[in-house]
């Protein structure tokens, strides 16, 4: 088949070693298409080194230019790609305010949705929510897409975009509503790292793994010290287990500030509490979920389009509890999954209860095999991508591709 020069596209890249979506995804794509054969370019305004993680870099220095769906396809056009992805902001709808459908240029571009779409109630109690307050600069992009939603700017995109896509139908929905043209938004699910499906045997002297010594039962929380992932829930948690049996309340929270990792000890009743601030390796990351009895990750916000981490925890066999926030409850059902609402500690220690129960663990992990197994892998996604973009493009020659199926089957691996 006909290579095809893609470019990916994103106006800064962070430092590789902090490994943040939505960057990560679109770095595991391009690798994924480098790997089906595909000439693969990063194009971003950052003053960067010439590659990004093995993926060639392309330096485009006008950085207003990746805050204009026009004059990202000017760029396509110009440096000879046949396609483009980027990821889709409030600032790109808002640039095809108003703006006539153009007529088709020779390259496709695409984008992709990697925060979700939440809705005006979701908006509101998180905005009125106190403890997330210190967030807010965070979150105005979210608020911003709702209002570009509000405004009516959407449908003006699609004389811009060839196609939209989504990694959840809840939001492909929302889009569709807010008048992208149906058969334009593909859902593409995301993979399974297949990294954390590895055994870590033979990483006892690790740093993490001296510092943490085996326990009757550990409880385990990874990410950032950010309140609206329920940092403060998972506190109080270790406050309204049951006292039998003892348990490690465990918070990995990857804070930069710290170059090496600190452990903070507490005594809860019969319970500890323990804090890691610092950045861990993958390897450490998975060899505490491969020496703990389940995951909690309870949410107070998603401003990711999906938390990695409960993906990870579950590909490595823990059972895993999170919360009913948008766009996580989608999974409650065709995951194995275990949810607790939000903002309640009380029903999170139920939760987690019931999913560390020796009679229900083998039930979910069960059901998370199945959905692993369901779940595209990376090559999968690679494809799915690049049918879309070899499709015709809309204006020149007849019917467009129809929806890749996202459901295909894939091994989680490359």
């Amino acid at each position: 088949m006909e290579t095809l020069r893609i470019a990916i596209i994103t106006e800064t890249l962070p430092a590789n070693r902090l490994n943040l979506q939505p960057w990560r995804y679109l770095g595991d794509l391009a690798q994924s298409l480098q790997l089906e054969g595909h000439e693969v370019s990063v194009v971003t305004s950052d003053d960067t080194p010439s590659d990004w993680n093995g993926v060639p870099i392309t330096r485009h220095a006008n950085p207003t230019d990746f805050r204009s769906a026009l004059a990202l396809r000017d760029l396509l056009d110009r440096r000879r790609f046949d396609a483009g992805l980027c990821r889709l902001t409030a600032g790109l709808f808002f640039s095809a305010r108003g703006r006539a459908r153009e007529a088709s240029a020779s390259s496709k571009l695409a984008g992709i949705f990697l925060r979700p779409l939440h809705d005006g109630r979701d908006l509101a109690r998180r905005f009125l929510d106190p403890l997330l307050a210190p967030e807010i600069p965070m979150d105005l992009h979210h608020a911003a897409m709702f209002g570009s939603r509000v405004l009516g700017t959407w449908p003006d995109a699609a004389g811009s975009f060839d196609d939209f896509v989504f990694l959840w139908e809840s939001d492909r929905a929302r889009g569709t509503s807010a008048g992208l043209p149906v058969e334009a938004c593909h859902v593409i699910r995301h993979p399974f790292d297949p990294f954390f499906r590895t055994s870590s045997v033979g990483n006892a002297a690790l740093p993490i793994a001296v510092a943490l010594p085996d326990v009757g039962r550990r409880i385990v929380f990874s990410g950032p010290p950010e309140e609206s992932r329920g940092v403060a829930d998972m506190v109080r948690l270790a406050q309204v287990l049951s006292s039998d049996p003892p348990t490690q309340v465990l918070l990995l929270l990857r804070d930069g500030r710290f170059p090496r990792p600190v452990v903070d000890r507490t005594r809860i009743g019969t319970h500890e509490l323990v804090v890691v601030r610092g950045l861990l390796s993958r390897d450490e990351i998975r060899w505490v979920y491969r020496h703990s009895d389940g995951a909690v990750f309870p949410y107070r916000w998603v401003r990711t389009a999906l938390p990695l981490v409960a993906l990870e925890a579950a590909a490595a066999g823990l059972p895993v509890v999170t919360t009913r926030v948008h766009p996580l409850r989608e999974l409650e059902g065709p995951s194995g999954l275990v949810f607790a609402n939000p903002r309640d500690p009380p029903d999170l220690a139920r939760a987690v209860r019931g999913a560390v129960d020796a009679n229900r663990r083998e039930a979910i992990r069960r059901k998370n095999e199945e959905w692993i197994r369901s779940t595209p892998d990376w090559r999968a996604v690679a494809q799915t991508f690049v049918s879309l973009l070899r499709g015709p493009i809309p204006g020149r020659s007849g019917a467009r591709v129809l929806e890749p199926s996202p459901g295909s089957a894939g091994s989680g691996a490359r």
